[in-house]
């Protein structure tokens, strides 16, 4: 295999064994077997631990549309677009929060900051059961976006630093993963804890908050125990496995930056066109995303179907889109594709969106079959596009500046889709689903525009002469402006 023809970036080097230049510039082995036992052994440990995490906080941000579903609004007298003021609430403090706490995270320990974060909202969600009207609605998911905000970008910039760029995308669909088995979890928890309708004279929505928020609970003190600040700190390695790992680092070691916080970084990330046009994609895609996520069950119980049918039948949607976007990610990672695979996603989308608003509301079956068009689609392209970017920047802080912004450029998405999708006419959304079917297209369009934009930037490095590569490497061109730095594409 002629690495060679590989972007220096990205060789796969769990293909391949080789030598490398360690920190201190003597030669480091890298045991292809080895590696693949320590890779195993990585998803084996931090993937149930991510799941969980991030499965519980999807899960207890978008179970305000099961208990929609199930009569919260009359319960608590919700008037004209109170339901969804609540839902653009949760984004106001959710955007806010997540650049500071990708900033932060590395000061304050993952390992401690994470669980803490986990247990505030869990309590925020046990109080939500016991709310009587629109206000403490809106303060309730108020605190939660507050507390969940941190989760996305930081899980993500946290597999950053176990795993290597061309390995990231099947990583970071673990957190898509959870988030479309939410969905399904959901639905059945729904169904199960809504038959506790009228015990201790609580309505069967509410034991969904105060259930789900004693599970949460749970998860807090569990990750607390089990999650590793870092693979030096990580229990479960060996000596040899830690040996590994920081070969594997001092692979990209040029490309990682100074260890401590330098203000530099942030404003190269700010100032990087490649952020704006991935926040772009992110945002256009996230409209799409929390109205499937929010909307979901009330859009299927549009389509003539009662309570409980609602709650199953959002179950198997979300199963066929996690395992599709499974593959998706594995096949991204193996043939080190972003684009490719994204395009061909936004279109899915956008067809199912075209049925959605072009098939009568009678026709159920049909209108039931698109929304398995569309939500593979959506996690593809919010998934892909989150580990496309891990992938674009270096060091560590430009990352984490990235990552944080992006989320909170794609997050604030949130604030429009509980307006977009206020009303029904005809016993559709049409206003929502028409905005969506626009936002996956420039979604698309973006997507193209990063595309092109890095592979001109490979190109221009490519043809770099040694003179001018050395030219730059002296200028202090490092992280992913280092002459040798190839973007995935």
């Amino acid at each position: 295999m002629d690495l060679d023809n590989k972007p220096k970036a990205f060789q796969d080097i769990s293909a391949v064994e080789g030598s490398i230049d360690g920190a201190l510039g003597e030669s480091t082995h890298i045991d292809s077997k080895a590696q693949k036992k320590l890779l195993l052994k990585l998803d084996l440990y931090l993937a149930p631990i991510i799941t969980l995490i991030f499965l519980c906080a999807y899960l207890d941000r978008s179970n305000i549309g099961n208990a929609q579903a199930a009569g919260m609004g009359k319960d608590l007298g919700l008037i004209g677009n109170q339901y969804g003021n609540a839902v653009t609430l949760f984004y106001v403090f959710y955007v806010a929060g997540e650049i500071p706490s990708t900033i932060l995270m590395k000061k304050l320990r993952p390992n401690r900051m994470i669980p803490a974060l986990v247990f505030c909202w869990s309590v925020v969600l046990i109080g939500t059961g016991f709310m009587h009207n629109a206000q403490q609605l809106y303060a309730s998911r108020l605190l939660l976006g507050l507390f969940e905000s941190a989760m996305f970008p930081c899980l993500a910039l946290y597999l950053s630093t176990f795993y290597m760029p061309q390995e990231q995308a099947l990583r970071i669909s673990y957190l898509f993963v959870s988030a479309a088995l939410s969905g399904a979890f959901g639905g059945l928890f729904a169904f199960a804890l809504l038959k506790m309708d009228g015990v201790q004279g609580l309505e069967g929505w509410r034991w969904l908050f105060i259930v789900e928020g004693c599970l949460s609970v749970l998860v807090a003190f569990v990750v607390y125990f089990l999650l590793p600040n870092d693979f030096e700190t990580a229990r479960f390695l060996s000596a040899e496995d830690k040996e590994l790992m920081r070969a594997r680092m001092a692979m990209n070691a040029r490309y990682n930056g100074a260890p401590e916080f330098d203000w530099k970084e942030v404003r190269k990330a700010f100032r990087d066109p490649k952020l704006y046009i991935s926040c772009w994609c992110q945002f256009m895609a996230d409209i799409c995303s929390f109205g499937l996520s929010t909307f979901m069950p009330t859009i299927i119980r549009g389509f003539g179907y009662g309570t409980v049918e609602t709650q199953l039948l959002t179950v198997p949607v979300y199963i066929w889109a996690s395992i599709a976007y499974m593959l998706v990610s594995w096949s991204s990672d193996r043939f080190q594709k972003r684009a490719f695979f994204m395009v061909p996603g936004a279109l899915l989308t956008a067809v199912g969106y075209a049925v959605q608003l072009g098939v009568p509301q009678a026709q159920r079956g049909a209108l039931y079959f698109s929304i398995f068009l569309i939500a593979p689609g959506i996690y593809i392209i919010v998934g892909l596009n989150a580990a496309w970017l891990l992938n674009s920047h270096a060091g560590y802080h430009k990352r984490a500046t990235a990552v944080g912004t992006n989320q909170a450029f794609g997050n604030s998405a949130g604030v429009v889709v509980g307006q977009i999708f206020a009303k029904r006419v005809n016993g559709k959304y049409v206003t929502g689903l028409s905005v969506s079917l626009g936002a996956v297209l420039l979604a698309l369009l973006g997507h193209v525009a990063l595309w092109a934009y890095m592979r001109h930037q490979n190109k221009k490095r490519d043809a770099m002469s040694e003179k001018e590569r050395k030219r730059l490497i002296s200028a202090g061109k490092d992280g992913d402006y280092h002459p040798d730095y190839r973007y995935a594409l």
